[in-house]
């Protein structure tokens, strides 16, 4: 995995919701379980066959800090991040 930014890459750590695109990248994922991952505050790339599949959230994460302060003891009580397909593009040959 690579092009982790700092301030998300807990993220890549936990499961995520990933709704549309390809079926074998639908429903609940690790992203660190994924070949390369690219991730900004406002999406992530997923290494997908010979191109890249694009999701954004659809709730902006928050900040690490915000989600400690608000979990119960042992975890998150909102469950996985979701974020939603918007595209593809091809990895130049």
């Amino acid at each position: 995995m690579r092009g982790i930014d700092n301030s998300i890459s807990a993220i890549t750590l936990n499961s995520v919701q990933l709704e549309g695109g390809p079926s074998t990248l639908s429903g609940t994922v690790v992203l660190a379980e994924l070949n390369e991952v690219i991730c900004s505050p406002e999406k992530i790339k997923i290494r997908h066959g010979n191109g890249y599949e694009h999701y954004e959230f659809i709730e902006a994460p928050a900040p690490l800090d915000d989600v400690r302060a608000h979990a119960p003891a042992g975890g998150v009580a909102s469950g996985p991040l979701k974020l939603r397909w918007v595209g593809r593009t091809k990895i130049a040959e």
